[in-house]
């Protein structure tokens, strides 16, 4: 069936192309029972519907447009890997979209049916997820998609959007577990935190959380590899030893700079809601309650930390030589002044036990914490780097407090 007149494609910005190099999203269409899910819908919603030829994908699931009778419509999700820790990634993300639209006002599609196995019980014969159709596109498709802009926000629209951004980061801050690890629903309904895939959990601390952490963590670079890329450059044995000693030394730093306040026990729960990849095209995917000191920016104001690179890109004043870098750095303060703002007009009883305190803008302004955030993310990307030398930075800033992981 050809796309309905009631939807403008131009306005969804859905692709014309897609990529599918392996011809997953193919193998995936042919294998779904496109009947079978179209009469599931049909008796949830008491209204016949039929799938429309209008589908995108990304990288692990693709999405297909079914219109009921009377124009409403459904956006069928059907993943298109089938491994383990595929299937429980799909679980994980069906729970945290229950979790976050029970608990928040965030706008989060309304599931109506999903399976997570392929098994006698699910007549579609694929994992999917029936869900309701949110009108609009990702940030990150707006505006012609990343053709156009390559990922890059306007300059023009920077302060609306990220008014807008911040606004769900503060809720999605103040949804909080007693525990570390991924969103889990449990037979009763209720919701609890699960175990982190390559780390383990749920963790009742912080420091066991970085300890597991520093347990599973690996530099994804040999060391050969890493003076190739550097092609000789003077620093090159620097980074090398820095990265051979991180994790030893991160295993010092991290309960010091949870326990570094007498006055506030961060190393214990509550532990909100965070996204490590929280880009303009991604805010469900990968969602788990963290430490504190891993409460981070949104990804597309991601700054690396002075102490992190070349001191010859820093001028004296500590700024980065760099004008889109410095534009960056100013950005992310104006961000922190937003976030403080809707934080102050949260008050009385709301949703989330965060609700009405400023958590999300103090670690956001926490050098500290940013620091040794971005350090973990970046030795897990295998970006290289004078890790020592940030370390040293942190370290000479904390108390002498805490004991090594």
């Amino acid at each position: 069936m050809l796309l309905s007149n009631t939807i403008n494609p131009a306005t969804l910005n859905w692709k014309a192309r897609t990529y599918d190099p392996d011809a997953s999203m193919d193998k995936a269409m042919r294998q779904t029972d496109w009947p079978a899910l179209c009469q599931l819908a049909t008796n949830l919603r008491g209204v016949s519907c039929v799938p429309l030829d209008y589908a995108t994908n990304g990288l692990n699931n693709m999405a297909r447009l079914l219109q009921f009778k009377d124009g409403v419509l459904w956006v069928a999700r059907v993943a298109m890997r089938r491994s383990a820790a595929d299937t429980a990634k799909l679980r994980s993300e069906v729970d945290a979209m229950l979790w976050i639209r029970q608990q928040s006002s965030l706008p989060v599609p309304e599931i109506f049916a999903y399976e997570v196995d392929v098994d006698e019980h699910n007549a579609v014969g694929v994992p999917f997820v029936l869900m309701s159709f949110v009108p609009g596109n990702t940030a990150m498709d707006v505006g012609g998609g990343y053709e156009t802009h390559h990922g890059i926000i306007p300059a023009a629209h920077r302060p609306r959007f990220y008014r807008a951004v911040a606004a769900c980061h503060v809720q999605m801050t103040s949804l909080r577990l007693p525990k570390i690890g991924t969103i889990r629903r449990t037979p009763d309904g209720a919701f609890e935190a699960g175990p982190i895939p390559g780390i383990g959990g749920p963790f009742d601390t912080a420091t066991a959380f970085f300890e597991a952490w520093a347990d599973h963590a690996q530099f994804p670079r040999r060391p050969d590899e890493i003076l190739d890329t550097m092609h000789g450059a003077p620093e090159a044995e620097q980074v090398l030893c820095a990265v051979d000693n991180f994790l030893s030394r991160f295993r010092t730093v991290a309960p010091r700079l949870v326990r570094r306040n007498q006055h506030s026990d961060r190393d214990r729960g509550p532990f909100p809601l965070c996204h490590p990849d929280f880009l303009h095209s991604n805010i469900i995917e990968g969602a788990c309650t963290l430490p504190l000191e891993l409460v981070r920016f949104p990804r597309f104001l991601d700054a690396m930390p002075r102490r992190f690179g070349r001191s010859d890109d820093y001028g004296a004043d500590g700024k980065p030589h760099d004008e889109d870098e410095r534009q960056r750095w100013c950005e992310r303060r104006e961000y922190v002044q937003m976030v403080a703002a809707l934080e102050a007009l949260e008050r009385g009883p709301g949703v989330g036990a965060g609700r009405g305190d400023h958590t999300l803008s103090s670690c956001l302004a926490d050098e500290h914490a940013q620091d040794l955030s971005y350090a973990m993310g970046a030795f897990e990307g295998g970006k290289m780097g004078v890790y020592d030398q940030l370390l040293d930075g942190l370290e000479e800033r904390l108390p002498l407090r805490g004991e090594p992981l």
